[in-house]
């Protein structure tokens, strides 16, 4: 294993500011002006701004065109816009949004995309089309001085400035040689356009388990606790990170295990990250590197905190030779994430001194509400997204941060060595209107991350962008353990217990070195109130089963309270997802004695609550096909519908109670009750309300013995009635305790 060394000065800068703990809470969804109808925003007295004009001078430029509205023309017209994006917005992104407003998910403003009237007049002009900002109600292109008066002249433009461009936060250092025999990956086929994602087999794949060893990495896992935290069962598991970089290896050892949901090269927009017959040899090794830091799995060389985690792949950055990076393709990969429901982004990459000085940002615009990139990152950060971003490799001089990490809400990452001593070249604080930053700060020197142009290698590497994805990693673990925080939670957790909490600086380490183990169990929020990750086990992902009576397994979960768990486990047929079998239990296995059609393919999991609803989902959904016979069971009827005897009959814990119905609906539908009663006639339960049902089927439906209140029944008789199709049948069963 190579290193990168460099010297790293221990600069303690004196400093200091006195910080007020206040626990942070949910928005209130009624104080978003963002869902509120307002006017169209004036025109600029210049439309095209000094800025552009100056950049114009120097040839065809990259600019932002932006609208003075989105094609609303009143209230009334604003409304209906907010509610038919509203429900374009992914379930996973409406939940995540939902956290953060008080279990409300409001549409707003920002799920409103550019008026593609607006887009089409812009491209009518000549200019080239990059992309669209639904956030900043803005297009980028490139256009020359001409085009750019032909585009002011839309009376729906707002104004024209300049696009701001740097360099990634690179690793300080000699770059790692090219492998002899090293080739990049082919080109595929360009004009693809980023979107939701398909389901890919990788999200099926089983949870990784722990590593038989760590190699050099666990220095900076323990760094910060995160192995700690890995051991107490929390690897971040369901989490979505978003990584934003240069490009990835997906086949190297560290990185080819991870799951990996959709991947946009927001450079050559296509859908592959990997390396391409016009990009620079290098281009990969950054992307592969940091995500290797945040998830890798390579057992006995590199391991990150979040191998468990689901990954979104964004290449915003171009590295050929004199070529900059601009912040479109930053701000076009973040509004990615989150339509996608990203929970997590790292991202490593600052704006500020430009290879023309007229280009560069001032420190007086660092202030939080200035760079286009801080204000996406704010953005980020209020929808529901930890944005962890690197400060800069500027330092030590006082203020010389870069953007985005002047952003306020985001864990802005300073970088110390092994023994936590900040590094020299780690930028410092304050912002310019007085804040702190860094928030945290990890491991950057010797930092242990995969080398792109050998699927075997790891090596060591200094830099704030190899602290940044530590942090990262962290915020995903996490998450994991407290799916209920808001960001300003989660954030306050890692803050209030990091290892300089008492004493925080404004400049250097912030509120010092993360705790990961603290962070989850020791914050004045409390420890975890969700029941523990859990795997499924049997039938295996992509097995086969073959004849009933059909066995499910899985792991015991723990509730952190030591309350009872309830296991609900759904098989659904791919790849309509229909419901085949919805049943809860308080055992780890189940039967489903019912029909399973032939060589068909299903997906199943399993999810457990605790006696608060708090729930927690399986690590992993499988698949299993059935063989080509599968020993029907169970079959529709003719006509009518038949309720069938329940079993077992008598009920210890718990029963199932068939039912099959016949296809006796024109649309396929039919409305289905089942409830349980006792000898009086009172309601105990109801396990179906009027719930909507594909017809034929049959189907086993199981009662774990409760009432409406989660309390066990007393020993005696009880009655079961369906009512379907218009039919309404009864059967009678005992509970013996």
């Amino acid at each position: 294993m190579r290193r990168t060394t460099l010297p790293h000065p221990r600069v303690l800068l004196p400093l200091m500011v006195v910080l007020v703990l206040c626990v942070p809470r949910p928005s209130r969804a009624a104080e978003d002006p963002h869902a509120r109808y307002a006017p169209p925003a004036p025109r600029g007295a210049e439309v095209i701004t000094p800025a552009a004009t100056a950049r114009l001078k120097r040839g065809a430029a990259a600019l932002w065109i932006y609208f003075t509205d989105k094609g609303e023309t009143d209230a009334r017209t604003f409304a209906r816009s907010v509610h038919e994006a509203g429900g374009r917005v992914t379930d996973r992104a409406r939940s995540r949004r939902a956290r953060e407003m008080q279990g409300r998910f409001v549409p707003d403003y920002y799920d409103v995309p550019v008026s593609p009237r607006y887009l089409d007049a812009v491209r009518s002009t000549g200019a080239t089309v990059r992309h669209s900002s639904r956030w900043l109600n803005a297009v980028s292109v490139e256009a020359d001085a001409a085009g750019a008066k032909r585009i002011a002249t839309l009376p729906f433009v707002r104004s024209i400035e300049p696009i701001a461009y740097s360099k990634r936060v690179a690793p300080v250092g000699p770059v790692t040689p090219v492998a002899p025999g090293f080739a990049p990956t082919p080109a595929p086929e360009r004009g693809m356009a980023p979107g939701t994602p398909e389901e890919r087999e990788s999200e099926q794949a089983p949870a990784l388990g722990p590593p038989a060893g760590y190699g050099a990495s666990i220095t900076q896992l323990n760094g910060i606790n995160a192995k700690a935290a890995q051991d107490s069962g929390y690897t971040a598991a369901g989490v979505l990170v978003a990584m934003l970089d240069t490009g990835f290896n997906k086949a190297h050892n560290a990185t080819i295990q991870l799951k990996r949901i959709a991947e946009y090269d927001f450079v050559f927009h296509d859908g592959e990250t990997a390396n391409q017959g016009n990009d620079a040899l290098g281009a990969w090794d950054h992307g592969t590197g940091t995500w290797s830091v945040l998830g890798g799995y390579y057992s006995g060389n590199l391991i990150g905190p979040a191998y468990n985690a689901s990954f979104l792949l964004a290449k915003t950055e171009d590295v050929r030779t004199e070529t900059p990076v601009e912040e479109d393709n930053w701000l076009a990969a973040v509004e990615w994430a989150d339509s996608i429901g990203a929970d997590v982004i790292s991202s490593s990459l600052a704006y500020f001194a430009f290879d023309n000085p007229a280009d560069s940002h001032t420190y007086a615009q660092l202030d939080g509400r200035t760079t286009t990139v801080t204000k996406a990152a704010a953005l980020a950060a209020r929808r529901g997204i930890v944005v962890a971003n690197a400060m800069a490799n500027s330092g030590p001089a006082v203020g010389s941060l870069q953007a985005p990490a002047d952003a306020d809400s985001i864990l802005s990452t300073g970088a110390v060595d092994s023994n936590n001593f900040i590094a020299g070249f780690s930028s410092r604080g304050p912002t310019a209107d007085g804040r702190g930053k860094p928030e945290i700060v990890a491991q950057g020197v010797n930092t242990i991350w995969a080398v792109a142009a050998n699927a075997t290698q790891v090596t060591g590497v200094d830099g704030t962008s190899l602290a940044t994805p530590l942090i990262g990693g962290a915020a995903a673990q996490v998450r994991e353990a407290h799916p209920e925080w808001t960001v300003q939670q989660l954030r306050y957790a890692l803050k209030v217990t990091a290892d300089k909490a008492g004493a925080p600086d404004s400049t250097t380490y912030g509120w010092g070195r993360a705790n990961v183990v603290a962070a989850i169990y020791s914050s004045p929020l409390g420890g975890p109130v969700y029941p523990k990750p859990f795997d499924l086990t049997f039938p295996a992902n992509g097995g086969t089963i073959t004849s009933p009576p059909f066995l499910f397994r899985w792991r015991r979960t723990v509730d952190p309270n030591g309350d009872a768990v309830t296991y609900r486990i759904k098989i659904l047929k791919a790849p309509s997802d229909s419901s085949v079998f919805d049943a809860t239990t308080t055992d780890t296995t189940i039967t489903f004695p019912g029909y399973l059609g032939p060589s068909t393919t299903y997906r199943w999991y399993v999810s457990a609550r605790d006696p608060a609803s708090h729930g927690r989902e399986s690590r992993e959904r499988f698949t299993f096909v059935t063989s080509s016979t599968t020993g029907v069971v169970l079959s529709p009827p003719a006509s009518g519908v038949v309720l069938y005897p329940n079993r077992p009959n008598p009920v210890q814990s718990s029963t199932l109670i068939p039912f099959a119905i016949a296809a006796s609906s024109p649309n396929g539908m039919t409305l289905v009750t089942l409830r349980i009663y006792d000898t009086a006639g009172h309601l105990v339960r109801t396990l179906l309300e009027n719930e909507p049902t594909a017809v034929p089927l049959a189907r086993f439906e199981a009662w774990d013995g409760r009432d409406k209140k989660g309390r066990r029944v007393s020993s005696g008789i009880y009655y079961y009635r369906l009512t379907a199709a218009g039919k309404d049948l009864s059967r009678r069963m005992v509970v013996l305790r």
